[in-house]
């Protein structure tokens, strides 16, 4: 399902040209469970940007589907997004005046879904993610794990493919962190393909496959 083939990117800070990810090969198959892990400045979330097509690569090719990424234009781009892939970020990214329903409904809302096939997934998320009885609740009104949960729901209501969480636990204690690890995981069971970025070797050691990134490389994987 995915084929990263010869990946580079480089960026200019100030005078020097820094290599971010060094020719990159990475196959990846319906329902794998991996996690990224490496040093700051590894490249490890410019790998994760260009698997969230939100970067493209200097060189190489990266196959979503089939299709070769490198090639689409930018609307294109943006739909492969929005179809194909969920995003869970370190510090949420809720909308804070709008409740927990309605951050999760928003992507539906966008996509031009019937409202009513809106209320019934959402509804649906909420009690498979424990969060029935926090549905009108504003993120100021939830825990920091309901808030991850919450972020989760909205990432996987399109149904993605690949859902790609950079560090999800970083902001959280060890207790609603091994929350937010076991819901991805449990949606990794059903059949979604998850990408970790991590810091945390406990919950990098949880995935199936584990790759270790130094200096735009990878240097070793499990």
């Amino acid at each position: 399902m995915i084929r990263l083939e010869g990946i580079s990117r480089e960026f200019q800070v100030g005078d020097e040209r820094v290599h971010a990810l060094r020719g990159i090969d990475l196959d990846m198959i319906p329902g794998d469970y991996l996690s990224i892990m490496g040093p700051s400045g590894s490249g490890k979330s410019t790998l994760l940007n260009i698997l969230g097509l939100l970067d493209r690569p200097d060189s190489g090719r990266y196959r979503l589907e089939g299709i070769d990424t490198t090639t689409l234009t930018e609307p294109q781009r943006a739909a492969a997004r929005r179809e194909r892939i969920g995003f869970v970020f370190q510090s949420f990214h809720l909308l804070a005046r709008l409740s927990a329903a309605q951050n999760i409904e928003l992507p539906m809302t966008l996509a031009g879904i019937d409202p009513a096939q809106r209320r019934q997934r959402v509804a649906r998320t909420l009690r498979a993610l424990g969060l029935a009885d926090r549905a009108e609740h504003r993120p100021d009104q939830l825990s920091g794990g309901q808030r991850q949960r919450v972020a989760i729901a909205r990432a996987t209501i399109m149904r993605p493919l690949i859902l790609l969480a950079d560090e999800p636990t970083g902001n959280l204690d060890q207790s609603s962190g091994e929350e937010v690890v076991e819901t991805l995981e449990t949606l990794n069971r059903d059949g979604i393909t998850l990408v970790v970025v991590t810091h945390d070797p406990r919950i990098g050691e949880r995935a199936a496959r584990r790759i270790r990134m130094v200096d735009g490389a990878i240097l070793g994987s499990g």
